[in-house]
């Protein structure tokens, strides 16, 4: 049987792989599939906004200081069982850890400090790429809760009716008041006109088309346009504002 490909991070391989000579202009790295069991050197190519070592046999995350431009990481298909040594990367938007090893829930808590991060996967949704983390009931709104500024979870967009309302902002809008409604056309002066007649309920002669009176009240019609609009933007704020002290 033959012996399994394995490759160290070194800067031979890191240059083979990058087609690069001089690492410090490197920006993006993949090496996947090529046996890498640890994280190593990458105080070469401090300038990497991309790196990609999935479907290697990874067991942990480490190395990866100094990485201060580094947006994309992917570390799918290793065998990585805790989530660490990422609070460093500032930068990061972008994170992939399908198909390993973790399973503590709490071991996401540590991507808080990450600001920029907007992309987090565990799992591939319906496929065997997964992490035992994924089985935990309350997996979902568990990230969500703790990485609130994520777009995508899973490769699945984050939207509001995912989110369940918290019971007290029922509070907040019932406190909300609003102006009694009146008719739009409450104070349009339509005049006398009719059928046959012009502006004014007079006749029409000659054969002339009939005429409507000039509309009045145009000025009030849109104060009460604007007047909805600002009540709508302040029960949104309020809203708003409660959903950020809830967090």
């Amino acid at each position: 049987m033959p012996k399994e490909r394995e490759c160290v991070l070194d800067e031979a391989s890191i240059k083979a792989a990058s087609k690069q000579f001089d690492l410090s202009l490197c920006f993006k790295l993949s090496m996947p599939c090529m046996g890498i069991r640890r994280i190593t050197n990458m105080d070469l190519v401090p300038s990497l906004t991309e790196l990609d070592l999935s479907g290697n046999r990874l067991e942990r995350i480490e190395g990866l200081h100094g990485l201060e431009s580094l947006k994309k990481l992917v570390l799918s298909n290793n065998e990585i069982a805790r989530i660490e040594g990422l609070e460093m990367l500032d930068a990061l938007e972008t994170l992939q850890l399908q198909g390993n090893r973790i399973s503590n829930l709490d071991d996401v808590q540590c991507l808080t400090a990450l600001s920029c991060l907007r992309q987090f996967q565990l799992q591939v949704r319906g496929g065997e790429e997964r992490n035992p983390i994924c089985e935990h009931p309350a997996y979902r709104t568990a990230v969500r809760r703790m990485l609130p500024r994520l777009q995508t979870l899973d490769g699945e967009r984050i939207v509001l009716a995912d989110a369940a309302l918290p019971n007290e902002a029922g509070n907040a809008l019932s406190q909300l008041s609003f102006a009694e409604p009146e008719p739009w056309l409450k104070n349009f002066d339509w005049g006398d006109a009719g059928p046959g007649c012009k502006a004014g309920g007079r006749a029409a002669a000659g054969g002339q088309e009939p005429q409507l009176g000039t509309l009045q009240g145009s000025a009030e019609f849109d104060a009460l346009v604007i007047e909805c609009k600002r009540l709508s933007a302040r029960a949104q704020t309020l809203i708003d504002d409660h959903r950020h002290t809830m967090r």
